[in-house]
């Protein structure tokens, strides 16, 4: 279920009784005009909390987030101890992420947890928490390992991930769980392709110790992911390269028995995938048959008189 759907559907079912149907009366109507008019702020001074609310409402629904903060913020101020002030904080985390203000949005969403942790609409703020972390993009992130400075930052997929998982542990029943579970998804891979980036850096840099940190962190963290393969083939070539032949051949025999059909063509491996995509070329290795060295005997120590 994309985010634009799933909005759709919360819009429908938190919508205060009486305040998200077309019937409203003659007098709530010329007020909503009067808000909207030129006379704005001597409008809203006689304005009661139900007609901010909805011209709020109508704002955020029309594409207008900006506008429609700023309803809230008074609605809130004005009439803090109404249902209508619950709403327009619930609906002001939806207002802050649509207007790509993620920082305040997940401020927005930690104070509405803390203060309504029983709200039936709970659920939602987690997701919405855990889209809005999902969304940020940071560039501070390591434009050295990427090349650009556009990759996302991921400690915020990790919150991300962290808080869909929340969701799905506490509110089982949800309707955004299935959207959740499929974005927890692509966040494993994102993450493993993070690792991968770090990985490869390292391995341009013939730094073969970190390297193998790297691709090991890979296999035992994010099983089953597309980063696998390559994570094995730097693992290979890091230990060869390092002389260290007996567990070089130990990840190349996992790499072609899990993987049988990655080395003839890693192009096609990963367009079926559309996976992690190699950002280095390994030089060719020496893959003949590993024989161990038989140990050599020990040296009598024993002092000859």
């Amino acid at each position: 279920m994309h985010l634009r759907s799933v909005l759709i559907i919360i819009a429908l079912v938190t919508v205060l009784p009486g305040c998200g149907g077309g019937d409203h009366s003659q007098e709530l109507r010329i007020a909503r005009e009067e808000l909207l008019g030129r006379d704005t702020n001597r409008a809203l001074e006689r304005a009661n909390a139900e007609t901010i609310y909805n011209t709020a409402r109508g704002f955020l629904d029309g594409g207008d987030p900006v506008r429609a903060l700023e309803l809230y913020s008074e609605l809130q101020a004005r009439f803090p101890f109404t249902p209508f002030a619950t709403q327009a904080e619930l609906e002001s985390i939806t207002a802050h992420y649509r207007a790509a203000s993620y920082d305040a949005a997940l401020a927005d969403a930690d104070r509405f947890i803390k203060q309504h942790p029983r709200h039936p609409n709970i659920a939602y703020v987690y997701y919405l928490r855990g889209v809005t972390n999902y969304n940020r993009t940071s560039n501070t992130v390591d434009g050295i390992l990427s090349g650009t400075g556009t990759r996302r930052d991921p400690t915020n997929l990790r919150q991300a991930f962290t808080d869909f998982n929340l969701l799905i542990s506490n509110y089982p029943d949800s309707l955004f769980n299935k959207d959740a579970q499929l974005r927890m998804i692509e966040i494993r891979h994102r993450l493993a392709e993070y690792e991968l980036n770090v990985a490869e850096y390292y391995v341009s840099r013939r730094a073969w110790v970190a390297a193998i940190r790297r691709a090991q962190y890979v296999l035992e963290h994010y099983q089953g992911s597309d980063s696998m393969p390559r994570a094995l083939e730097i693992l290979e070539h890091s230990y060869r390269a390092l002389g260290v032949e007996d567990l070089a051949q130990d990840a190349y025999a996992i790499l072609v028995t899990s993987y049988p059909g990655y080395m003839l063509n890693r192009s096609e491996f990963y367009r079926q995938r559309a996976g992690f995509e190699p950002r280095y070329e390994l030089p060719p290795l020496d893959r003949r048959p590993y024989i161990k060295k038989a140990d050599k005997p020990k040296e009598d120590t024993v002092s000859q008189r």
